[in-house]
């Protein structure tokens, strides 16, 4: 039986040009355009009655579905919790890190928005595939839907130690979100250290061996699998024109 692969992210990127090298365009654009698929998220428009019905572009085997937040949803999720206190916080600035509970809860808000809008689209043999840390509690919330297809998070930053993680207020309700994800990957073995010691320590789970954790009743992967970057793309910017404009404006 085949299955086709659901791509969650903040963002749907640009499916038709060449992604830039690096970063979660290059992750995401590559394996859809090699698998095909459904790939939804924002579309990065603002409008006053925020995420309805999502607007489905057909590009040969792959679907896009996006849907726009509210005005009150981007300053809350995105500009808010997600970039003013998980960004900053992740990176252990936590000099820079805000906490307001608006955002917090306009947060958890969108994930549950992200999850209503989906869940119609979804097929019973599904491979769910959620990135980053704008959707920590996005598969709880389709778990509660009665989402029961296979769901895997990568976590695209660093994921900081206990003692950095603690200092956010509702610590625990986030971590409990993420073990809804059959399988979570970190960037570096150090990030997934970071996370199971979490997990081990503060909240008295089980490490069950490399990889599986036992957590909340549910037993999930949480490995270290590193992204690369395009190397052919990279090396054929390096040499072009505006690679070298760029180096001499530098000199």
């Amino acid at each position: 039986m085949s299955h086709r692969l659901v791509v969650v992210s903040n963002r749907v990127g640009p499916v038709n040009e060449s992604a830039r090298a690096g970063g979660l365009a290059v992750a995401l654009v590559e394996a859809l355009r090699s698998s095909g698929g459904l790939w939804f998220g924002w579309s990065g428009e603002i409008s006053e009655a925020g995420i309805g019905e999502p607007k489905i572009e057909e590009h040969g085997p792959l679907s896009v579905a996006t849907i726009d937040l509210s005005e009150e949803d981007n300053e809350e999720y995105y500009k808010g919790f997600a970039n003013r206190t998980l960004w900053p916080l992740f990176h252990y600035r936590i000099d820079l890190t805000t906490y307001d509970r608006h955002n917090y809860r306009g947060y958890l808000r969108v994930n549950s928005n992200f999850a209503k809008a989906i869940f119609p689209l979804l097929s019973d043999d599904d491979l769910i595939w959620v990135h980053d840390y704008h959707l920590l509690s996005f598969g709880a919330e389709l778990r509660r839907m009665g989402c029961t297809q296979p769901m895997g998070f990568f976590l695209h930053i660093p994921f900081p130690a206990p003692e950095v993680f603690t200092t956010l207020p509702n610590h625990e309700v986030i971590i409990r979100a993420m073990c809804a994800y059959d399988i979570i990957g970190f960037q570096t073995e150090g990030d997934r250290r970071c996370f199971v010691n979490y997990i081990v320590n503060e909240l008295g789970g089980t490490e069950l061996d490399d990889e599986r954790v036992l957590a909340f009743g549910r037993t999930f992967v949480a490995a270290a699998i590193p992204i690369g970057i395009d190397t052919q793309n990279f090396e054929k910017f390096a040499t072009s024109r505006e690679a070298t404009l760029h180096l001499n404006r530098m000199k």
